[in-house]
């Protein structure tokens, strides 16, 4: 990747060859942030004295959800969840939709096997880390763009293959932007991590950064379709998740308390 003065350039084919093999940018970089925020969590839960090992079946969720969720939700965003020839395929999944599905489904998972709930906040706090890695390949392949500008964090897809319109132009690169917001939310939660012990504050906190952070972010992006006052789809959800989040710590922060005066 090189700067310019006005945008970035990025001149890196979205595949690459290893001997026979064709690796794809996007899915080496997945794998990769699956296995870093793995790696963080399972650190994080041997430093508080707990069993590391479910985190490999809450690994097997996140793979799940994000392959399911994520594609339903973008079947359901644009009215396609009714179309069987639909529901396969290598492009179009959403962020929400794997997000969402996942936190529900780890949910579902550690109350069901008594354990917990610890482990789905330890998941919170690696899961901007490890998205942060992820979303590279979105960025070298030009994914997710919105219009053309010469801000300076504009992306230039230099490369023929890239999914951008014009290699010879800068556009908002929503990988970039979601790199981002990763960072900055991790670089929120991780000092955190020992000072909100409450179990689920760190999960509502990281949910709350990600909408709010999203909403913002899908102003400089194309691939939602908006559905009222102006805001797109991808806006909406991300608003639902901010109150959701919020109701979900004042919960929290009320049952501390109430067991605080019960102790």
């Amino acid at each position: 990747m090189r700067a310019a003065i006005s945008t970035i350039t990025v001149n890196i084919p979205p595949e690459f060859q290893i001997g026979p093999l064709t690796i794809a940018w996007h899915g080496l970089t997945i794998a990769l942030g699956i296995l870093l925020g793995g790696l963080l969590a399972a650190r994080l839960a041997r430093n508080r004295g707990l069993d590391p090992e479910p985190l490999q079946t809450i690994g097997l969720i996140i793979v799940a959800s994000a392959i399911v969720g994520g594609r339903a939700f973008y079947l359901v965003e644009h009215g396609q969840l009714l179309q069987p020839d639909h529901w396969l395929g290598t492009h179009g999944f959403t962020f929400y939709g794997g997000f969402i599905t996942a936190a529900a489904s780890i949910a579902i998972y550690l109350r069901r096997t008594g354990r917990s709930i610890v482990y789905l906040d330890l998941v919170a706090i690696a899961l901007p880390l490890g998205v942060a890695v992820g979303r590279i390949g979105d960025i070298i392949n030009g994914e997710h763009y919105g219009p053309q500008t010469d801000f300076f964090l504009g992306v230039r897809n230099a490369h023929p293959d890239a999914l951008t319109p014009d290699p010879a132009l800068a556009f908002h690169n929503g990988g970039l932007y979601e790199v981002l917001l990763s960072l900055i939310i991790f670089a929120i939660v991780w000092p955190l991590r020992d000072r909100l012990r409450t179990p689920s504050a760190i999960s509502w906190l990281v949910i709350g950064l990600y909408g709010a952070g999203r909403f913002v972010e899908f102003f400089a992006r194309d691939d939602s379709e908006d559905v009222a006052l102006g805001i797109n789809g991808a806006q909406w959800t991300s608003v639902a998740l901010v109150i959701v989040a919020l109701a979900g710590a004042a919960m929290t922060v009320g049952r501390s308390r109430w067991q605080a005066r019960a102790a």
